[in-house]
């Protein structure tokens, strides 16, 4: 499949442009388009009449209903349909791999695509709020990654991984090696 360069857009668009442009100004673009068959002999009846038949274009859905799919309802508050974005998309990577990142608290695991319905925020801090429960300007980050990467304990992290690996090597040449010389140690 040959791949469709911004150049190659370029000229598809401006080609649909001078189309559009050659049309005389009566037409209707909606309008339509008939094609023109003649039935006379291909029609088996001997008193077939010459008839040009056509085919219908489809009439577009009526603008309402599309409308009502692109919101969850006014029971939900009109939520809007989710706008996949790559950065919609890793942070909702993220939010399902938050049990990896602090194991000490159990989450609840998040479905595997991300919802219908959806929109993303920013927290406002409310007047009413204490200065200590608020985050300092240098605590705020852009997106949610590099806010859960800055509370992470690194030395957890760095204390487990270290445990991880020191299991794994356990059994090994190097583990065997590690055990003779200190016997020799002990020996001596």
């Amino acid at each position: 499949m040959p791949e469709i360069t911004t150049s190659s857009i370029d000229d598809l668009l401006s080609q649909a442009e001078e189309r559009l442009q050659s049309r005389p100004p009566g037409s209707d673009p909606k309008a339509p388009v008939l094609a023109a068959v003649e039935l006379s002999h291909h029609v088996s009846k001997p008193k077939a009449k010459e008839e040009k038949l056509g085919v219908r274009q489809p009439r577009i859905a009526m603008a309402g209903v599309a409308n009502k799919t692109n919101t969850a309802g006014s029971d939900w508050f009109d939520l809007p349909k989710t706008d996949m974005t790559p950065e919609f998309k890793r942070e909702w990577q993220l939010l399902r791999m938050r049990g990896l990142l602090d194991p000490k608290h159990q989450k609840k695991a998040l479905r595997a695509t991300a919802p219908q319905y959806s929109q993303i925020g920013e927290v406002i801090a409310g007047p009413t709020d204490f200065y200590s429960s608020r985050l300092s300007r240098k605590e705020r980050k852009n997106t949610i990654l590099e806010e859960v990467i800055g509370s992470v304990d690194k030395q957890k992290l760095q204390v487990k991984y270290a445990g991880i690996q020191r299991d794994k090597t356990s059994g090994k040449k190097a583990f065997y090696k590690k055990l003779v010389s200190q016997r020799r140690k002990r020996q001596n």
